[in-house]
């Protein structure tokens, strides 16, 4: 019989240790003469496109084409300092003096500010650079703006080109999980880049629809993570405050595991991204205990290192059909913070009886 147990528990230890399984208007509201605050440089991200999921890649047309392109700005709040923006183009105009401009509106088409840079004589195809300070200190409210560069005819004051976009601060939504689990969320436009085309506005997507309602644990006794996925595009990098897997202990399943004030189990997660796909995975390592699989944050005797989270031997019981929090906390530029309630289903255990066991021993007691 002793033999029988060993081996069972040398299933389980290998388990752990094998860790398988609008424009017309030229007068504006606001002067540039109120351009007084000073120039912030955090609105400014570099265009890299391994740096942000859903990234587009800018390409100089070197044979003459139009091109607009510029760096991503934001993402904007209300009362941001103004910033220098930085555009630079290629024109299909033919040697002309122009009248480099930058304008402001408000989302119904009203003017705000309007700079004009002095006189430049364009020479056919030049790529050429305009600087501006954006007035967005004084300009930028809840109900968004819209920025036009334009390029004009010097004589007459046409446009010849122009490149728009409409933005808005960050807004932090207060949706609850069940809006999150039935809806893909989109923020308003929050930034912008030129892109060698245009100017395109920088919005987020985030899907959780298929986090599901489900978390589990396998054959041995492994709460799993890495299978709860969601997706996250813009042109932003993704961030976040913090992201955690929470459930209550008054049970004290866990004695060697660090508890909060409310006797939860709190457990730190982190997001591997595959080009806005996202997985889950333990931000941390822990410490096993080989025969009860008892699990620590912190080394004790007897205790061995796994990269795996680990239900305590009978603890499936307990946790079947219990609730596990999965909490984001200020996720994403939009600054999302909701809780996921997860109810845990246990697999089957490697050994057990008849219907919890994958394999189970049947018969009467053994005479050795």
């Amino acid at each position: 019989m002793f033999r029988r147990i060993s081996c069972v528990t040398a299933l389980i230890v290998s388990g752990i240790t094998g860790f398988n399984p609008k424009d017309d208007f030229d007068f504006p509201i606001i002067t540039s003469a109120s351009l007084t605050t000073k120039s912030s440089d955090h609105h400014s991200m570099s265009h890299d496109p391994s740096m942000h999921s859903g990234a587009h890649d800018v390409i100089i047309d070197k044979n003459g084409e139009d091109y607009f392109e510029c760096p991503i700005y934001g993402p904007f709040h209300v009362g941001d300092d103004d910033f220098n923006a930085t555009f630079k183009y290629r024109a299909k105009i033919e040697g002309q003096q122009i009248l480099e401009r930058l304008r402001v509106f408000t989302a119904s088409g009203e003017l705000l500010n309007a700079q004009t840079n002095t006189t430049k004589t364009y020479k056919d195809n030049a790529l050429e650079e305009a600087t501006f300070l954006v007035p967005i200190h004084n300009c930028l409210s809840s109900k968004g703006i819209t920025l036009k560069f334009e390029i004009l005819k010097k004589s007459n004051r046409e446009i010849l080109k122009e490149y728009s976009a409409t933005i808005y601060p960050i807004s932090s939504p207060s949706n609850n999980y069940q809006y999150y689990k039935n809806n893909v969320y989109e923020s308003l436009p929050i930034g912008f880049y030129g892109d060698g085309q245009g100017m395109k506005a920088i919005k987020e997507t985030i899907n959780f629809t298929n986090l599901g309602d489900y978390l589990e644990s396998d054959y041995y006794y492994r709460l799993e993570v890495n299978n709860k996925r969601f997706n996250y595009r813009s042109d932003f990098p993704l961030s976040y405050k913090s992201l955690n897997l929470r459930f209550e202990d008054h049970d004290n399943l866990f004695p060697y595991y660090i508890h909060d004030a409310n006797e939860n189990v709190v457990i730190p997660l982190d997001i591997i991204d595959n080009k806005g796909r996202l997985t889950l995975k333990y931000k941390t390592n822990f410490y096993i205990n080989k025969r009860t699989l008892e699990v620590s944050n912190l080394y004790h005797s007897g205790f061995v290192f796994s990269s795996s989270f680990y239900l305590p031997i009978n603890g499936k019981e307990h946790f079947d059909n219990k609730i596990i929090y999965l909490d984001f906390e200020e996720f994403s530029q939009s600054k999302i913070t909701v809780s996921f309630p997860l109810r845990f289903i246990s697999g089957k255990a490697i050994v057990g009886t008849a219907p919890e066991g994958e394999f189970y021993i049947s018969g009467g007691i053994a005479n050795d």
